[in-house]
């Protein structure tokens, strides 16, 4: 067996490096967005670790050297093949040195949809299977749900309820333990455009002035999104709580209410994540909420990771679940950032509560597998 980590600028390219080398039979392993001194090095945004049997290599013909080449053109050639050779091996190290500043493998994933094999599935695995892509889970973390079940079929037990308490685990183990806010803590709400943040600040300020006689405080520090202001302050004036109209929060909050700031969206414009990035810092928050849309597509979810994971969220919110029937992107943002889930938050516009996880509710909805009983 060998495994191979390739560096390159995006996913796309570094998959074309391992068709390239160990050709259509590689298993992808491991997919991990690099880190800044990795990025500085290399250049390289993504590592992806691939592996193949070592039967499976594709075996290269030979480049025919031309019949006809003077003994002065033939020394030439050599020149080039040797700088070749030591370009090769210059990147090869710098390959290597850059693996081993991450030891630690995040989680499998690659947000390319590309169509797959299932000719050669076992049957009672093939459905499934089909059923975890068309949830717009990634194909790598789809393959490796499928080798797990693949150890239980000489069981006799239902195959698909084996699935649904794997893929259930799944979802426990990425599922935050019960938060605790207090008074005095400052708690920051961050995300793309329309992924619901505003909304799912609404909602915990009304959670905690209501049900847990908590004071809140609002705060936005949004000046991008049209009438931003007027929103939050909307909130606030329905929900009759402060809002902090300083522009700087952090120096004026109470220690007897909770500070909840809303935040300009999320983008790839670097000038804007950094101008965010400098804020959060100078906020030093309690906790950091990035809040994300199920309707987004898991590969524009990976595409934004570098973002996400600059501005060091602490947990995450999953949003619009009312608005999209596949929630792969769920997995594919607690796998990939390695960070629970909070909340989930099914109705938009501040209307409603935010909702604890349910692993099994999740897993069914992903598996096709019908309603949990809460849900009938």
């Amino acid at each position: 067996m060998i495994i191979k980590s390739f560096p390159a600028g995006n996913v796309a390219g570094a998959l074309k490096l391992i068709k390239e080398e160990l050709g259509d039979a590689a298993v992808i392993l491991k997919t991990r967005v690099c880190t800044p001194s990795e990025m500085a090095l290399t250049g390289s945004h993504v590592e992806v670790t691939a592996c193949i049997d070592e039967k499976g290599i594709p075996v290269r013909k030979a480049k025919q050297v031309m019949p006809q080449i003077s003994e002065k053109n033939n020394m030439k050639v050599k020149s080039v093949s040797s700088t070749t050779r030591k370009g090769n091996v210059k990147n090869a190290a710098q390959n290597d040195f850059a693996a081993k500043l991450e030891k630690k493998l995040d989680t499998i994933l690659n947000a390319h949809h590309a169509t797959e094999p299932v000719g050669n599935m076992d049957a009672r695995l093939r459905s499934i299977y089909l059923n975890l892509l068309d949830a717009d889970i990634p194909v790598e973390i789809a393959r490796q749900q499928i080798k797990v079940m693949e150890g239980y079929l000489s069981f006799e037990d239902d195959i698909e309820q084996i699935a649904l308490r794997i893929l259930k685990n799944d979802f426990e183990e990425s599922i935050s333990s019960e938060i605790s806010i207090e008074p005095g803590m400052k708690i920051v709400f961050a995300g793309p455009t329309g992924a619901g943040k505003t909304s799912a600040l609404a909602k915990m300020a009304a959670y905690l002035s209501t049900q847990k006689g908590i004071k809140v405080t609002l705060a936005s520090l949004d000046n991008v999104k049209v009438a931003a202001y007027e929103e939050i302050s909307g909130y606030a004036e329905m929900l009759d709580v402060p809002l902090d109209t300083s522009g700087i929060p952090e120096k004026k909050y109470r220690k007897d209410s909770v500070l909840l700031i809303d935040t300009p969206p999320i983008t790839i414009h670097e000038a804007m994540t950094s101008q965010l990035i400098d804020r959060i810092r100078e906020i030093q928050p309690d906790m950091l909420f990035l809040v994300f849309s199920s309707c987004t597509r898991s590969r524009d979810l990976v595409d934004s990771i570098i973002s996400y994971e600059r501005i060091q969220p602490t947990h995450l919110i999953a949003g619009h679940l009312d608005e999209s029937k596949r929630w792969g992107g769920i997995l594919t943002m607690t796998k990939y950032l390695d960070i629970p889930l909070a909340y989930m938050s099914g109705n938009p516009g501040g209307v409603g509560m935010l909702e604890k996880p349910d692993a099994e509710k999740i897993a069914r909805r992903i598996m096709k597998m019908g309603k949990t009983n809460d849900e009938q």
